[in-house]
């Protein structure tokens, strides 16, 4: 677009005159005006850098070295930069009205780049431009005062948009609280928080290449622009571990961990128990020399499993959990656990684990005392563990974490798929080998001791009554599910004891279904 005053050769030695009612209105800009569009957002305009922040067309060609020679002129100790009283003085006292001189500073004001940014680096800017919003709207001792170096009369909110905002200093104590606290600041790519978060806690030394104790733009762009390792799969990764995690728990250790993570190898413990399920599932498929279903057969002879006759080897109230009665059983456990344990575990590590037991235990022990002549195989107890516990995690770090709405109705309608086909189960076939009580005692458990076991560094009053709550609900119901297991006071409610060897139950198995 061309201004209205570009088809009018400027000299020195000529006046400018304005015949359109657009060109006189732009004659009537204040010397302000024409000041917010020079300089930089820190006060001063930078004569090095000056021709290079001007689109340069055929029409100001000859404007651009004019102006830059009348700036030069305003600086009068020769420093390299015109300050804000420099120009304020240069341009009211020391041109005339409707002088060439004006005209050209008028032109060549309008068309001085508006620092847009680019379609790739649009992202990191929109970050920054959360990051300023955020320092502003909570104000700090830390934050950089302007006073310091522009008069009480600079006005930084006429700059245009972009300069504005690309010519803010912040700190790097408020840049780390920003990280750790916002939902923007997830925005960025893990590393590139890191590296942040790295250089704030060394005072920035590295980041803030001009040593001025505070950050700018260019240094801020410098460290998020970083190319991230890895292929996609572990950025997926890495954000699906971030939603589970409260925001105030996201510190540089964290993401540290979280970053040395790739989809390979995922978190030790869900590893190895998965391992395990598996090779436990092929050596009884080779054992039992049947054909496998999605639902059966199920090696009720293996002393891993659940048998209310052989209750006093206290090993099978976990054990029972390596067992799998059929391909679909076993699948379905592999992967709630693998997808749900491995993002609890890349961010709790050790605490998955007692969830897990803890689940196993309780669902064999409610299990007895619900069916007690009914064998118990899979490891639901502890699947059922793991993926409640993320609802104990939610309602404990609700204010903390992403989407909290939408991981509860998630979580809720899974809930209600499971429930609905418990009922649907228990009312159309009464004599279900199914374990539901299992699965609602590792629900319980995973909800309780979630709770309990899972961090959340921001403990309020009604989480500590609601941890210790469900600690010692969690602590009476497995003391009683211990004891009644051992002395429940009534005559032959579970089955004698088998005292035969494991070799004798194989053999009868083997000769039942031979």
């Amino acid at each position: 677009m061309n201004h209205p005053w570009e088809e009018i050769p400027l000299r020195p030695d000529q006046q400018m005159k304005f015949s359109t009612p657009a060109a006189r209105s732009q004659d009537d800009l204040q010397w302000k005006d024409v000041w917010y569009r020079l300089e930089e957002g820190r006060g001063s305009i930078n004569l090095a850098s000056f021709e290079e922040r001007i689109t340069r067309t055929p029409n100001n060609a000859q404007a651009i070295p004019q102006a830059l020679s009348l700036l030069r002129k305003a600086d009068t100790q020769q420093k390299g930069y015109v300050t804000y009283a420099e120009f304020r003085d240069f341009y009211n006292k020391r041109l005339q009205e409707n002088s060439w001189e004006r005209g050209v500073l008028t032109r060549v004001a309008l068309d001085v780049q508006d620092f847009s940014p680019s379609p790739e680096e649009e992202p990191v800017y929109n970050t920054w431009v959360d990051l300023v919003n955020y320092v502003h709207i909570t104000p700090s001792p830390l934050d950089f005062q302007w006073h310091w170096i522009v008069p009480t009369d600079y006005d930084r909110s006429r700059l245009p948009h972009s300069c504005f905002y690309r010519s803010e200093l912040v700190s790097p104590q408020r840049l780390r609280e920003w990280l750790l606290t916002t939902k923007a600041a997830d925005n960025l790519p893990n590393q590139a928080v890191i590296k942040l978060l790295e250089k704030c806690q060394s005072i920035l030394t590295d980041a803030d290449a001009n040593q001025d104790g505070y950050i700018e733009y260019k240094e801020f762009l410098r460290f998020v622009s970083i190319k991230t390792s890895g292929y996609r799969g572990s950025a997926v990764l890495r954000r699906g571990v971030l939603g589970v995690l409260p925001r105030g728990e996201r510190t540089l250790e964290t993401r540290r961990y979280i970053e040395e993570y790739s989809c390979w190898p995922p978190p030790l413990f869900m590893l190895l128990i998965t391992i395990a399920e598996i090779i436990t599932f092929i050596i009884y498929v080779v054992d039992m020399q049947e054909p496998i279903e999605g639902n059966g057969p199920c090696p009720t002879y293996s002393p891993l499993v659940f048998n209310p006759r052989r209750r006093y080897e206290a090993w099978r109230y976990i054990s029972y959990a390596l067992i799998h009665s059929g391909w679909v059983h076993l699948v379905n456990n592999l992967l709630v656990q693998m997808v749900l344990g491995v993002l609890l575990e890349m961010v709790h590590t050790w605490r998955v684990v007692v969830i897990y037991v803890t689940g196993v235990t309780a669902g064999s022990l409610a299990h007895s005392l619900y069916t007690p002549s009914f064998f118990l195989v899979g490891a639901s107890g502890g699947v059922y563990a793991v993926e409640y516990a993320h609802l104990g995690n939610l309602l404990m770090n609700w204010s903390e974490m992403e989407l909290p709405w939408v991981q509860l109705i998630v979580i809720l309608f899974i809930m209600s798929l499971d429930l609905g086909y418990a009922v649907w189960d228990t009312l159309t076939n009464p004599n279900t080998a199914t374990g539901h009580m299992a699965h609602l005692a590792g629900a319980m458990t995973g909800l309780l001791i979630g709770v309990v076991m899972l961090r959340n560094l921001r403990k309020e009053n009604w989480e500590r009554y609601c941890w210790w709550t469900s600690l010692l609900l969690f602590i009476v119901l497995v003391t009683c599910g211990v004891l009644l297991n051992i002395f429940l006071p009534i005559p032959e409610y579970f089955p004698e004891n088998d005292w035969s060897t494991i070799s004798q139950n194989r053999e009868e198995w083997m000769r039942e279904h031979g």
